[in-house]
């Protein structure tokens, strides 16, 4: 979900998101929110809060198109009289460096004023005083609200919604700028890649990503390996190495492996245009890792003009953003896995092409609506398990990617096996069809969430569930139903053929600033390792990040940085999101129109529903892949953010997501970035 949530990240995301972790409400079937313990907030607090205050206001830093303006006089996520973290305050350093005029940089920051969704501001100004009777104490956070917080910004941009498309470079731009970010990329029609034409090429591989699992005896039964206990030196270096898996809480640290996690490629070339897509078996993976990926792959002598790096957002990996690890104060995250998992994307990409074959796409959808769920009001599904298939010259199939968007958690949190979960059954299926054609899952719309969660697993004859969650049954149950439905489709008479397809894109990065500030806090202690920059685009350096406090990043001087793509492969075009979108901010309805809901009882009352992303996509099939090339966590209509009572839909306490979340300006930056890039 930042982290899953972050479960989900945040930028994101981080945490387990399942369980709600408030007095009397602990859904038993989701496995999630995990409260962080008070020694990690004491010692993040001692890292990064020199200075507490009991005020607080902060900007939203973005587009000044995405919502005209967004002061807000801050509440809080808890309902036990405890301040949010997000009201500490910290003092600037004596070297930080002011941003500069907004004109200095074209990856700029701009301050959005909020004012006109301050309808409910006397209510929060009225919590936010009732809060501070008395003495100041740490609040209890979630595992997954550190992630999902922080990862995932909720603002920054370049430019209004009507500015013009920006002119071709004069020259090759190069993967990223002086200052390590994402560069705008158009093609073809950039000079390093001019036209797409002559043959449409494409290859595919896949590399195992599996790290080495030491097992060892679980003599007290508390679920992590104690001083003492025996264990397999598979590697010989004399201790215990661990991998502790991602997704819902600490300390679940791998005991083996049931299936291998993946790095799977593909590659498209025509002409000067040369595109790779990967898929990674991980929970999430942030920005600058992708840039790693896109870097190595160069160094490698591999000439793609853009790398999509998308990970799969299962829970059954090895943690990769740093919130998952032994406990809460420690990092998931093994330095050598991370620098495998690049290496073998690289092969991957390599490999597939190497063996690039001139080839035609058939693209199909189907729909399998008993394998997905979303648990939050509105209840909106993108139903379609849509399939994008290469074949040869002599028919034979090259590949098959399938985009669907749907929560890979139906093994639950008692897992301790590494897998990539229903992914796993769902490309055995595809590959069970067309052998030594590597199939590619891309994950689809994940917020909201949709989910493995209270379908009906393996029902019988009378409809009963035979396969609960948190089962291998249910895994295969829904990856090999959607996979089945994807290769029927595909062999239908109403598949989409094109015998004579192109290849183009749009990458298109912008400045997210956090107000999630929980995952602020994972970031600045190093938990959760990110890059960031001052508000004029500038990196800060090591030497710098050690004195950035809490209030910089609330008042917009310290942001991150992130990116939107747009691919057109044929008739269908592919919008890649940064992070678990809620579906409403996706589906356009049928003959034009939103699902986004504005419910009595939400948060900003005045809030404008969001454009559609699909809206903006050019032609007749449109598919949408979540978690890439960053991991931003739920990203939330603003007419449906709900922390405050009275609650939407009649609920008796908040929904689950929002703690999760990148923060309340996400999605309205998020979707005007796509309409800007879209010339619409």
């Amino acid at each position: 979900m930042l982290i899953c949530h972050v479960c989900k990240p945040a930028c994101g995301s981080n945490a387990r998101r399942a369980r709600k972790h408030r007095a009397g409400s602990h859904p038993a079937e989701h496995p999630l929110i995990v409260p962080v313990t008070m020694p990690l907030i004491v010692v993040t607090t001692m890292l990064v809060l020199p200075r507490m205050t009991k005020t607080a206001s902060f900007r939203a830093v973005g587009n000044e198109s995405a919502q005209d303006s967004l002061r807000i006089k801050h509440g809080t996520h808890d309902r036990k009289n405890m301040p949010h973290i997000s009201t500490l305050i910290s003092p600037k350093p004596k070297n930080h460096r002011p941003p500069p005029p907004h004109e200095s940089n074209p990856q700029k920051s701009s301050v959005l004023n909020l004012d006109k969704y301050e309808s409910r501001s006397t209510r929060l100004q009225d919590r936010h005083k009732t809060l501070y009777q008395g003495d100041m104490r740490f609040p209890q956070i979630s595992h997954a609200l550190l992630l999902g917080s922080l990862l995932a910004p909720g603002l920054a941009g370049c430019g209004d919604s009507t500015a013009e498309q920006p002119k071709p470079p004069a020259g090759p731009v190069g993967i990223t700028d002086d200052q390590g970010k994402a560069t705008t990329l158009t093609c073809p029609g950039s000079p390093e890649c001019e036209k797409a034409q002559g043959d449409f090429l494409v290859g595919a591989a896949k590399k195992t990503i599996t790290p080495q699992v030491e097992p060892w005896t679980d003599t007290n039964t508390n679920g992590l390996w104690d001083q003492g206990e025996e264990y397999t030196d598979s590697n010989k270096n004399g201790q215990w190495d661990g991998y502790y898996l991602a997704g819902f809480g600490n300390g679940r640290a791998a005991t083996g492996v049931h299936d291998e996690i993946w790095a799977r490629a593909i590659t498209i070339e025509q002409g000067d245009v040369s595109v790779g897509m990967v898929a990674l078996d991980m929970v999430g993976y942030f920005q600058q890792r992708v840039i790693e990926i896109r870097l190595a792959a160069k160094a490698a002598g591999l000439d793609f003009d853009h790398i999509v790096v998308a990970s799969t957002h299962v829970h059954e990996a090895p943690d990769g953003m740093g919130m998952w690890g032994k406990d809460p104060s420690t990092s998931g995250i093994d330095p050598a896995f991370m620098d495998h998992i690049i290496s073998q994307a690289v092969e991957a990409l390599k490999e597939a092409k190497a063996g690039q074959k001139k080839a035609t796409l058939k693209a199909a959808q189907a729909q399998r609506p008993e394998l997905v769920n979303d648990t939050r009001v509105p209840k909106v599904i993108d139903q379609n398990i849509n399939s994008l298939q290469f074949l040869d010259d002599a028919g034979g199939v090259i590949t098959t990617a399938v985009f669907w968007g749907n929560h890979p958690e139906a093994l639950g949190s008692d897992n301790t096996l590494i897998t990539s979960d229903f992914p796993h059954y769902m490309r055995e299926a595809i590959e069970t069809k067309w052998p030594n054609a590597p199939a590619v899952f891309f994950n689809g719309p994940l917020g909201g969430l949709t989910t493995t969660i209270r379908i009906v697993g393996c029902p019988d004859a009378m409809g009963n569930e035979t396969c609960a969650q948190g089962t291998w049954e249910r895994a295969e149950y829904v990856g090999k139903g959607a996979g089945e439905a994807a290769v029927a489709a595909l062999e239908a008479a109403t598949a989409t053929s094109d015998n004579a397809p192109t290849i183009g894109f749009m990458r298109r990065p912008f400045l997210l600033q956090p107000t999630n500030t929980s995952l602020g806090i994972a970031v600045l202690s190093g938990l959760m390792p990110r890059d960031m920059y001052w508000a004029d685009g500038k990196k800060v350096t090591p030497e710098e990040a050690v004195s950035v406090g809490v209030g910089q990043l609330l008042q917009g001087e310290v942001v991150i940085g992130t990116e939107i793509n747009g691919l057109q492969i044929g008739p269908v075009s592919i919008a890649t999101v940064p992070g678990e979108l809620y579906t409403e901010l996706w589906l356009e309805k049928p003959g034009g129109g939103s699902f986004i809901e504005t419910p009595d009882g939400r948060d900003y009352e005045d809030a404008v529903p969001e454009t559609p992303i699909q809206s903006v996509l050019p032609g007749p099939l449109k598919f949408v892949v979540n978690n890439a090339n960053d991991s931003l966590g739920y990203i939330i209509p603003l007419s449906q953010w709900d922390t405050l009572p009275p609650y939407t839909y009649g609920a008796s306490e908040a929904p689950y997501g929002e703690e999760n979340s990148s923060g309340i300006m996400t999605a309205p930056l998020i979707t005007s970035e796509f309409v800007k890039m879209y010339g619409k």
